[in-house]
Parts: structure tokens; C-alpha cells; sequence
């Protein structure tokens, strides 16, 4: 009698969108859809990964039980030791909601949640551009700013799951003020919102979004050029901090922002000033879609570590 093959189930849940796929036990993605996140948060948000695995499960026409392990990325920290989710500002309610102990429920036991920025960088470790690095890191720029840290050769989490959230790190103020640092101090810096801002404190008028920036950046803007710039300056900071501590392989630039050759390429430009040892960067190879791949390529390993029987 053949066996039927085994399948896992990915989803990576972002403020705005939520991105899921089908794969199989080698982690390959058979089947994927995209949609909005639903706005109304937490409860919502956890019932629509569960229809979109429906959904995608008769795409593949198989039974939503076929997929035997289950892996889902959260725009958060996630503790190691509870599961319970904690820094989740673009998600209403997720913090006080047990999504874990939901997808269990829905899914079964065989349920992992995750950073979606740790899943990027796994994502980019297995099928990416650091393929074959033992310590790398994964830095998402976009609306916000995240980490996630691959050191010997395993993802690093810290003790209370947030290593990573580098959105606190102290860059972009006075260190001698005295006025107590607002949460998000990077972040601030060089998230889409603060880069639109800076455009228009600079005496900027023609730009709503930072895609707008840049395209302005195309046409010769010189308010467009020296905004990013210091955008720039604000990230080789950070990553020279990463570097004088953890001493990588490799930082992989993502999200929509960091992407972008017009960032990271200024980014590059700067750190010789900065720091006297190479620095490798280097754009995410995977795009927008690192993070889905990574929770697909996590799900199948731990589907190959606990195979069903015979």
C-alpha cells in the first residue's frame, strides 16, 4: 500500500498582510496564498490562519489534517519558556489572546510559533543568500525595524525570547540627555514614518510614502538624497554595533526598505568610516517572501524529525 505523502503548513503574519503556503516534508512550497490581515486583530487574525490552511488544503485536495505540522510567524517576541507574545503594536489584542494554545487546539499538538524576522533569517540560511553561514543576521526595515540572529549556526532568541528587537536599541538621540528615551528609539530613525517625516522637516513637499523618496531619489530630489543618507548613517550605526558584538558572517538586508540598493548601498559606503574590520551586507535574495519560506522550511524539518509511523 503507498503512503500518502506528509504535508506541513506555513503562515507568516504581518500588520498588514497575512502570507501562507502548503508544503510538503522537504519544506517546498506546493501551494501559497496572500491576503490582508484581517484588521480586526487577535481572535480574527488566528481564525484566518486556520481558513487559510483550509483553504490552501483543498487547493492541494487533501484533508486539512494531512498537514501534520504547523508553523506560524509573529510580528512579535514570543517567550520560549510560555509561548505568550509580547511586542506586537500592529496587531490589536494578540498580546492578551493565546494565539499558541488557538492553533493547537485547531491543529493539534505538532504547532510552533515564531519571530516572522527569525523565520526570514532562516529562510535566507536555507535557500537564501546566507546559505552556508554559521553566524549571520536577517535586519527587516520597513515600517519598523527587527532582527533575527543566526549564531553558531542556530537561531538566537535570548532569555525571554526579544533578542533582536533592535527597534529599542539607543540610536538617534543624545546619550547625554537626560530626558528618559522613548520606546523605539531606532526605530524612530529609520522607519518609513520617521524617513517621510525627516523629508518633510527638510523642506520636502512632494513626497506622502518613502516609496515616493525614492522615486523622487531617481528624478535628482536633493532633499531625497540627503534624507536618505542620514537614514543610512542611522543603520551603519547599528550594524557596526552588531558587528563590534557578534562578529557575522553576513547581515542580510530586508523588508521594504532595506531591500532597496538605494539604502543599502549608502549603507555600505559608510562603514569603512565607521569601522576599521570588513563588514558583509548583503540584500535578502527571498524579497517579501523570506519569512513564509522560512516557517515552510522550519515546518518540514520538524516533520522530517517526527515522521508519522508506518
Amino acid at each position: 500500500m503507498t503512503r500518502e505523502p506528509d504535508y506541513c503548513f506555513a503562515a507568516d503574519l504581518g500588520g498588514t498582510k497575512l502570507a501562507a503556503a502548503i508544503a510538503d516534508a522537504h519544506g517546498r512550497i506546493v501551494a501559497e496564498l496572500t491576503e490582508p490581515t484581517d484588521p480586526r486583530g487577535a481572535a480574527y487574525v488566528a481564525e484566518q490562519i486556520a481558513a487559510c490552511a483550509d483553504k490552501l488544503a483543498k487547493t492541494v485536495g487533501i484533508e486539512v489534517s494531512r498537514a501534520r505540522h504547523v508553523m506560524v510567524g509573529i510580528p512579535g517576541a514570543i517567550d520560549p519558556g510560555t509561548g505568550r507574545v509580547s511586542l506586537t503594536p500592529n496587531i490589536a489584542g494578540l498580546e492578551d489572546f493565546d494565539v499558541l494554545g488557538f492553533l493547537r487546539d485547531r491543529f493539534g499538538a505538532d504547532v510552533a510559533i515564531e519571530n516572522d524576522v527569525n523565520l526570514a533569517m532562516l529562510g535566507e540560511h536555507a535557500l537564501g543568500c546566507a546559505s552556508g553561514c554559521r553566524n549571520a543576521a536577517f535586519l527587516a526595515l520597513g515600517t519598523g525595524a527587527g532582527l533575527g540572529l543566526l549564531i553558531d549556526d542556530k537561531l538566537f532568541r535570548g532569555a525571554r525570547g526579544t533578542a533582536g528587537e533592535i527597534a529599542d536599541l539607543p540610536i538617534g538621540r543624545d546619550p547625554t540627555s537626560q530626558i528618559p528615551s522613548a520606546g523605539g528609539t531606532f526605530e524612530l530613525e529609520v522607519g518609513s514614518l520617521a524617513i517621510v517625516d525627516r523629508y518633510r522637516r527638510q523642506g520636502g513637499t512632494a513626497a506622502a510614502t518613502v516609496r515616493d523618496i525614492f522615486r523622487l531619489l531617481e528624478q535628482g530630489d536633493a532633499v531625497a538624497a540627503s534624507v536618505l543618507d542620514t537614514t543610512a548613517r542611522w543603520v551603519a550605526l547599528a550594524v557596526v554595533t552588531l558587528q563590534s558584538l557578534l562578529d557575522l558572517e553576513l547581515i542580510v538586508f530586508g523588508g521594504s526598505i532595506g531591500v532597496r540598493p538605494e539604502l543599502y548601498e549608502r549603507v555600505r559606503r559608510a562603514l569603512p568610516a565607521l569601522f576599521s574590520r570588513p563588514i558583509t551586507i548583503a540584500p535578502s535574495r527571498l524579497g517579501d517572501r523570506a519569512g513564509l519560506i522560512g516557517a515552510a522550511w522550519a515546518a518540514g524539518q520538524a516533520l522530517r524529525q517526527n515522521p508519522e509511523p508506518a
